[in-house]
C-alpha cells in the first residue's frame, strides 16, 4: 500500500522547509554583522598619512591608563609632541613589562591601527617591540597572533608601520570579534608608546 502523507503531516513539512527557509535567510545578515561605527578624521596628514583614523580609548594616557591592563609598566610626563603627535604623556613598558589595551571591535571594515612609539633602553639584540592581537573564540578561549614581527626605533619618538587589524586573525575568528593589542619589548628593553590610531575603513 503506498505512503500517504496525511494533511497533518504535509502541515509539518511545509513549516519545518520555512523554518529551514528563514534560518538560512538570516545566515548572510549575521555574518555582515558590523562593528558600530566610529567618528574619525585625518589625525596623521601632517605626516602624509591622509586615512582617516581614530584614538583608542585611553591611549593618549592624559589622565592615566584606565581601561589598560599593567605589568612592569606606568605612566610619565613624556609625550610624542615632536614626532606630530598631540600627547603631552605617555606609557612607558619597563623590561620584561607588558601592557594590554581596552577591548574594540574589529571586523573587516577595521583593516590596521598605527601608534608612536619610542625605544628607551635596547636591552639584548637589539630589543625589539613586539605587537601581538588577543581574541576570544567562539567557545570563550584566547588566542594571540602577531600583529609585527619586532618594531624597531633610534631612541626617538616615531610613527610606527600600518599594521594589519582584520587580515591577521584567522579565518575562524568570530565576524565582527573584540580585540585587544597587546605590547612586549623584547630582550630586556623599554619602550615607550602614545596613542594608538585605529583605521575604521578598508583600503
Amino acid at each position: 500500500m503506498p505512503y500517504i502523507i496525511r494533511p497533518r503531516r504535509v502541515r509539518s513539512v511545509i513549516v519545518a522547509l520555512l523554518g529551514s527557509a528563514a534560518l538560512l535567510g538570516a545566515v548572510p545578515a549575521i555574518a555582515s554583522a558590523a562593528c558600530p561605527a566610529q567618528e574619525s578624521s585625518q589625525l596623521l596628514s601632517s605626516l602624509g598619512d591622509n586615512s582617516s583614523y581614530f584614538l583608542l580609548d585611553g591611549s593618549s594616557f592624559e589622565s592615566g591608563s584606565s581601561g589598560w591592563s599593567l605589568t612592569n609598566a606606568d605612566i610619565v610626563n613624556e609625550g610624542n609632541e615632536g614626532a606630530g603627535g598631540d600627547s603631552n604623556r605617555s606609557l612607558v613598558i619597563h623590561p620584561y613589562g607588558e601592557a594590554i589595551s581596552p577591548p574594540f571591535c574589529v571586523d573587516t571594515n577595521i583593516p590596521s591601527f598605527r601608534f608612536f612609539a619610542r625605544q628607551r633602553s635596547s636591552g639584548w639584540w637589539g630589543g625589539p617591540l613586539n605587537v601581538y592581537l588577543r581574541f576570544r573564540d567562539g567557545f570563550g578561549a584566547y588566542h594571540e597572533v602577531s600583529a609585527s614581527s619586532g618594531l624597531y626605533s633610534n631612541g626617538s619618538w616615531a610613527l610606527s608601520p600600518v599594521l594589519e587589524l582584520a587580515k591577521k586573525l584567522p579565518w575562524w575568528a568570530p565576524d565582527n570579534v573584540t580585540v585587544q593589542l597587546v605590547f612586549q619589548p623584547a630582550y630586556g628593553s623599554s619602550w615607550a608608546i602614545d596613542e594608538v590610531l585605529i583605521d575604521p575603513y578598508s583600503r
